[in-house]
């Protein structure tokens, strides 16, 4: 739960293409679905490390115009009958007419992921809430969720707080990916579990270039050698979503990026790659791909020519594969970095959330993190072009660091699916055992 199937964000894309990856390492023969608030949609194709695997789709709608049994609504009254009236004929007949139900019903685990940083009230009260309803359907159902690792926090109101603090002392398990985050999901839960520590899933995602990389203007033969990536975040270009610097922001981040860009040519002989993470349509806050357009138009005639633009329309995967090429990295789409950082790529991540730091330190670079909350335009950018000139001092050690984060997730997900595997069993053996009493 928590990760679209079908997104113009690729760093979400990552979550649940890298969580599917992980599950398969644990359990290779586990059957892995994916649980949606979305249109009814056909299963998806997944690249992992033991090739293409098609994963079904369960999901569910808020839309009037869906079917009852797919209504959200109904799903949670349902859930509800099938907690508290615990007759095996009744909850026979509820499986039966609601796929959602039974998918959960029938699960082993169910997990929850938030579109990793999305546990929080930090994008608004309404989404964190939105986001809940599903849950609240789980936890009536099975009674637990395990919350995968992902951001617990900021939460800027009580209310987010309090329905934060409900759900995770409900859970099975609950992982943060970075120390900060697990001292406010330890806050949480109090004394009833240990909150445990993981680095971000997508360190674990299958990189795989495309065969031809598609840019503006065109490529004759690979990048160049020494290239500088740098992924432009169209929702930080555009203010947010309502435009009135909905992160905070002491960087003005729309006049930082022509000028960063400006100043890493003036300063090398590189070229420099603009890299969208999150593709949408033109005037899109969200788009990524429009904002890296405006950014080069704003650069002086001159030092256009050395900038290309990433037009291809790249899975996360593929986007992985591309950043793998470039010499240092710039980002500021969480995923984006984590693409760079889990491939040895020296990156700089210029922050607009709590989420980096805690990342950046889970594999040795919290320094590289440069906070857009605090900081200006020219303190960025300096620090931006201090850090690029000790690029290759980091590479070798970042490479050993991120080596390890991809063994440490896999440990963390054969506890996870292994842990819920022993679950089910005595769940299983706990009916039976009411069966025979019954009987």
């Amino acid at each position: 739960m928590g990760t679209p199937v079908a997104s113009g964000n690729r760093g979400v894309m990552a979550l649940g293409a890298s969580i599917v990856d992980l599950c398969l390492g644990a359990a290779p023969d586990a059957e892995v679905r994916y649980l949606q608030v979305h249109k009814p949609t056909g299963d998806v194709r997944i690249r992992t490390r033991r090739g293409i695997r098609m994963v079904p789709v369960t999901t569910c709608r808020m839309s009037l115009r869906s079917a009852l049994r797919d209504h959200l609504l109904w799903i949670l009254f349902l859930s509800f009958v099938y907690r508290v009236l615990p007759s095996e004929k009744l909850r026979a007949a509820i499986r039966q007419h609601s796929p959602w139900i039974r998918t959960v019903a029938g699960a082993d685990l169910v997990g929850d992921v938030r579109g990793g940083d999305s546990f929080s009230d930090i994008y608004g009260l309404k989404r964190l809430v939105l986001a809940s309803l599903p849950v609240f359907s789980v936890l009536l159902i099975k009674g637990s969720i395990v919350h995968l690792p992902q951001t617990y926090g900021p939460f800027k109101s009580r209310t987010a707080r309090h329905l934060a603090r409900f759900l995770v002392r409900r859970s099975s398990m609950v992982i943060a990916r970075d120390l900060e985050s697990q001292r406010i999901a330890q806050e949480l839960a109090g004394s009833r579990l240990a909150v445990q520590l993981s680095p971000d899933v997508a360190f674990a995602l299958y990189a795989e270039a495309p065969e031809d990389l598609m840019t503006e203007p065109p490529l004759s033969g690979g990048l160049p050698a020494g290239t500088i990536g740098v992924n432009v975040n169209g929702l930080m270009f555009n203010g947010g979503y309502h435009r009135d610097n909905m992160f905070g922001l002491k960087l003005d981040y729309r006049a930082f990026l022509p000028a960063l860009v400006s100043r890493l040519l003036e300063e090398s002989a590189a070229e420099v790659l603009l890299v969208p993470h999150t593709f949408a349509g033109h005037g899109d806050p969200e788009s990524d791909n429009d904002a890296c357009l405006q950014v080069r138009d704003l650069l002086p005639a001159g030092l256009q020519s050395r900038v290309r633009i990433v037009i291809g329309d790249y899975d996360a995967h593929q986007l992985k594969g591309v950043i793998r090429q470039c010499d240092f990295f710039v980002g500021s789409r969480m995923h984006s970095c984590i693409a760079a950082l889990s491939q040895g790529v020296p990156c700089v991540g210029v922050a607009y959330s709590m989420k980096f730091a805690g990342v950046f330190e889970s594999v040795g670079m919290r320094d590289w993190v440069i906070d857009g909350r605090t900081m200006d335009s020219d303190e960025t950018i300096a620090g931006i072009l201090r850090l690029y000139q000790t690029r290759d001092a980091v590479r070798g050690g970042l490479a050993t660091r991120s080596g390890q984060a991809r063994q440490r997730l896999g440990e963390v997900f054969s506890g996870i699916v292994h842990g819920a595997a022993d679950g089910a069993a005595r769940e299983a053996e706990r009916v039976a055992d009411l069966v025979v009493q019954s009987r």
